[in-house]
């Protein structure tokens, strides 16, 4: 009688082992969707989630803002047990950004969902509703004509001095655009502190140009070549003046569609 009651109990423990393993095994994440962005094109990532899940640590999860310039792990801050606040400080720059979650088990990372950031109507914006910007941009007009003169020429030997994103942008103009003069408005500077992604400069002016926000990114890196470090688009420098580009310039990159694909060869 002891040796089955002996024999009963290690199958119960075997069998509790088991299930115990597979509890693990399985996903503890059993729901996960986004409650509100509160963030736009151009903005650093800031969203709520709705989160169902059996994981009492927080580093067994993970929120992964993921675009072309790269992948970044969010911060995670609990509002309550189904809700999850996440923040970043890359801004978010690329239309097709998404959200990665995942979560520890069996020794590994495993995907659990991804969520694409932006929509359809909000890549047409550039921003969402939260981040529209002011329906006209201020243009600077200056006074001394000879810094003006002096950032032109400095403009005109970075240009002989391109880099491969330069280059790959000259190489796509057209004939008609042969001098870094013809490329900017005489007097004329951008509202700019430093501060602003290009993204965010490009889709300002966009409704003050008429035009899509690719081709207004596009005229401001021809027109001030000198403004992005080694000649890449992505390097907008925070201690430079911003020239406005002309208007033959500005009228080359009028098609947004042709625009936005020059701008993805850079």
């Amino acid at each position: 009688m002891t040796r089955i009651i002996k024999i009963a109990l290690f199958s119960f423990l075997l069998i509790s082992v088991q299930l115990l393993g597979a509890s693990h095994a399985h996903a503890q994440i059993t729901h996960v969707s986004i409650n509100q962005q509160l963030f736009g094109l151009g903005d650093y990532p800031k969203l709520r989630v709705n989160i169902v899940s059996g994981h009492e640590n927080l580093d067994k999860m993970q929120f992964i803002v993921r675009q072309t310039s790269g992948d970044e792990r969010l911060m995670v801050k609990p509002i309550n047990n189904f809700m999850l606040l996440l923040t970043g400080v890359d801004d978010v720059v690329d239309p097709s950004a998404q959200l990665i979650v995942k979560e520890y088990r069996v020794n590994q990372w495993q995907l659990v969902k991804t969520f694409p950031l932006f929509s359809d109507e909000q890549i047409a914006k550039g921003f969402s509703a939260k981040t529209q910007p002011k329906p006209k941009a201020k243009q600077k007009q200056v006074k001394q004509k000879t810094e003006i003169k002096s950032d032109v020429a400095a403009s005109t030997n970075s240009t002989q001095n391109a880099k491969p994103a330069s280059a790959a942008l000259l190489a796509a103009q057209t004939s008609n655009s042969s001098t870094v003069v013809d490329l900017t408005q005489a007097n004329c500077v951008l509202d700019y502190d430093g501060n602003q992604t290009l993204w965010r400069i490009g889709t300002q002016y966009s409704q003050e140009w008429e035009m899509g926000t690719y081709g207004a990114m596009l005229a401001i890196f021809e027109a001030n070549p000198r403004a992005f470090n080694k000649g890449e688009i992505s390097g907008l420098r925070a201690d430079v003046t911003l020239l406005c580009p002309s208007v033959p310039l500005k009228e080359k990159y009028s098609d947004n569609q042709t625009a936005k694909r020059i701008y993805e060869k850079l």
